[in-house]
């Protein structure tokens, strides 16, 4: 969910984190790459497909499983654990679910996967000590992780070591992926998120024409130019100045009355944490504003906190078994635990794409998972059919993916799960 909160996370701090690792001999088989067709490219209208699984699932005979050994970073301890202890869950999860099914093959060989966790430590040093561990000690061909500015440590790392790394997400600082970066992916493209928030707001209130941005103060110098590009692609106009707050405000009625302040007809807040955007939500019914407001939410901590007061709220990322509209992946991974966990689905959408990566390349040299990646104009996703976007936004083509997003619209308490929008390709 809240790759908000994520990204939020991502301008908090930088501190320290746990290990956890599976052991085991590396797999070190290269093939060349396959040539299987790729398809299509999705439309932009709204409505996830469902995919099966990753992996084959022949189970007719089964094969003894050799073991693929993939590296992961995850800040399990300090400050940004909040997110990555609840996805190395998932994580955990997806990896067992793709060995149920037989595991990855390449080359006639079904592979286990064997997850080698690293602590990222909440800090830019720390996380290049994973990095290297990763890189150097462990000599693994695959990685992924971190997510967002910890990007900026650990892909100099992997690039010198044509580490092949798909990144959970990303704050768009040019040095965690351009055109020089060819064995970084990521995982969700983060201006395809905000997409979806303004392209339900817009589907569900078609009268809105202006929106006040209210978002995160530190990450948003990365963002701004492409927030206010998405607003004028959208035919969109910004009421007014962006409204920035922190994070850690004891008092957002402030921030409240500035937005209402410019009288928009909606509200967007693409980046925060759930404090944020409740005390925000809350100030501004205060103060009599009734229009609606979209950000990324979770939709029990959203009714939960708010009672009744939750009105009017456009919401994205929400992944619960209930919604009617979940894809096929999404609803087996969370009724592989308890199914009312929040589960943000970062790091674990990176590997199930991995997975599949791998498989189209019928290789496990990452070079060529490289090459074959980027021919590849759609991959399965945790959500549903993937696609490439942002090929002028981060300049290699094929390399940053995006997916249907769950929407839900909360009114007086009540959750109303409404069809997966399919937010439209970054240039």
């Amino acid at each position: 969910m809240i790759l908000g909160l994520v990204l939020l996370v991502l301008a908090l701090g930088l501190l320290p984190l746990v290990a956890a690792c599976g052991g085991e001999e590396e797999t070190t088989t290269t093939a060349p790459p396959a040539t299987t067709a790729t398809t299509a490219g999705p439309t932009t209208t709204a409505g996830p497909t469902t995919t099966a699984a990753p992996a084959s699932t022949d189970t007719t005979a089964p094969a003894a499983m050799e073991t693929l050994r993939i590296g992961a970073i995850l800040s399990l301890s300090d400050w940004y654990s909040v997110v990555d202890a609840a996805d190395k869950v998932d994580l955990e999860y997806t990896a067992q679910m793709i060995n149920d099914d037989g595991g990855i093959q390449v080359q006639g060989k079904n592979y286990k996967i064997e997850l080698v966790i690293e602590d990222g430590k909440s800090s830019l040093d720390g996380n290049t000590a994973a990095a290297t561990k990763l890189v150097l000690d462990e000599k693994l061909p695959f990685v992924v992780g971190p997510g967002a500015f910890f990007n900026l440590a650990t892909t100099p790392i992997f690039e010198q070591n044509k580490v092949l790394h798909v990144a959970n997400y990303n704050g768009l600082n040019p040095a965690e992926m351009n055109k020089d970066t060819r064995y970084a992916f990521l995982g969700l493209d983060p201006i395809t998120q905000a997409n979806a928030e303004l392209k339900s707001l817009m589907l569900y209130y078609p009268d809105v024409k202006t929106v006040c941005l209210a978002t995160e103060d530190a990450t948003y110098p990365a963002f701004e130019p492409h927030f206010k590009a998405l607003v004028e692609r959208l035919g969109l106009t910004l009421s007014g100045d962006p409204v920035l707050f922190a994070t850690n405000a004891e008092d957002y009625n402030p921030v409240a009355s500035k937005i209402k302040a410019q009288n928009p007809d909606a509200v967007w807040m693409p980046v925060g944490i759930d404090p944020s955007y409740f005390g925000i939500l809350t100030g501004l019914r205060t103060l009599g504003y009734e229009g609606p407001v979209t950000f990324p939410i979770d939709a029990p901590s959203v009714t939960g906190a708010l009672g009744d007061a939750a009105t009017g709220i456009v919401g994205v990322l929400s992944k619960q078994v209930t919604d009617p509209h979940i894809s096929a992946p999404m609803k087996r991974l969370l009724e592989m635990g308890d199914v009312n966990r929040h589960v943000f689905g970062l790091a674990p959408n990176a590997l199930y794409l991995l997975a599949h990566a791998i498989e189209a390349a019928d290789s496990l040299d990452p070079t060529a998972v490289r090459d074959k990646w980027e021919t590849l104009t759609s991959l399965p996703t945790l959500y549903g059919d993937g696609f490439p976007s942002g090929s002028q936004l981060f300049g290699l083509t094929n390399h940053a993916w995006a997916h249907p997003i769950p929407v839900a619209l909360i009114n007086n308490g009540q959750v109303e799960y409404k069809p997966w929008i399919i937010p439209d390709v970054t240039p």
